[in-house]
């Protein structure tokens, strides 16, 4: 692989709030204090805007909380609609309501549900209640009707089983269009670390793929950038600055010649070897 990046980031993840209604018990948040901001509208449409020239781009709408909290979330996915080669988005389904089906069909691509096998989830994804979740769902996929992609995803844990991880896909895989079950990470507070580590060090293609900004505008290195310095503010920067900074430069080099001295990276098990692919957990597509 050759590890250069290309003028402008292939993939934005903008995360629209910080904020989210549930403790999952598997989830990170529970090691980084405060994660209760809503970027501001003005924010999100300079980002848009900075990245128009760039169609092709892939934006990601989520991140460290549950994006359909913000009050402006019809506003912003109504903004971004048409405007880029891919638009994706998760939520845990909790404020999926009718009055956002609408913008969610005419804004994103592809949305998926962050959801557990009913007998865990009241017990994982609190304080939520699985029938009550899965008719929200149910609901929208028949709204729905196909416009678009879905994906429903499970944490595995040491507490799950190999029957769940079955069970989970004999009930979805032909509800939605892809299953995925994926290994909990951070489990100790240490953001991006696997339950079973991985020991062949390769470099992560996110620093020369995709660009993270949290919702006040600090843009972290990656998903596994909890609580950092970050890489730049796009409230004072441009994106295209922020990806050609010497910051930026170090870090590629960096994970280029695999010397990370990183305070992020260097800790990290859950890097991408390639684009798309983590190689953990596992996926069931249609």
């Amino acid at each position: 692989m050759i590890y250069t990046a290309p003028d402008f980031p292939q993939r934005v993840e903008i995360e629209l709030v910080s904020d989210c209604n549930l403790k999952c018990t598997y989830c990170p948040r529970h090691y980084v204090n405060e994660l209760i901001g809503y970027m501001n509208i003005d924010l999100f449409k300079k980002i848009i805007d900075e990245a128009e020239p760039f169609p092709e781009t892939i934006f990601v709408l989520h991140r460290r909380g549950e994006s359909m909290l913000h009050p402006n979330f019809n506003d912003m996915l109504n903004y971004i609609a048409g405007k880029f080669k891919d638009v994706q988005m998760a939520t845990n389904a909790t404020v999926l309501n009718p009055d956002k089906f609408a913008a969610i069909v005419n804004g994103l691509d592809f949305l998926s549900f962050s959801i557990d096998v009913p007998e865990r989830f009241n017990e994982t994804r609190l304080p939520a209640k699985y029938h009550k979740i899965e008719a929200k769902i149910l609901k929208f996929l028949e709204y729905n009707d196909g416009r678009v992609r879905t994906q429903v995803s499970m944490v595995k844990t040491p507490e799950t089983t190999e029957e769940m991880c079955q069970e989970f896909i004999d009930i979805w895989e032909h509800k939605v269009d892809r299953v995925r079950i994926y290994e909990e990470h951070s489990t100790d507070g240490n953001f991006g670390s696997l339950v079973n580590p991985r020991k062949e060090r390769k470099p992560c293609v996110m620093p020369i793929y995709e660009m993270l900004v949290y919702d006040n505008g600090i843009i972290a290195r990656c998903n596994h950038d909890w609580d950092s310095d970050g890489m730049g503010n796009a409230n004072i920067n441009t994106l295209k600055e922020i990806w050609h900074s010497e910051k930026y430069k170090n870090l590629r080099e960096e994970h280029r010649l695999q010397k990370l001295t990183d305070p992020v990276c260097s800790k990290c098990d859950s890097w991408y070897p390639e684009i798309g692919n983590q190689d953990t957990g596992s996926v069931v597509e249609k």
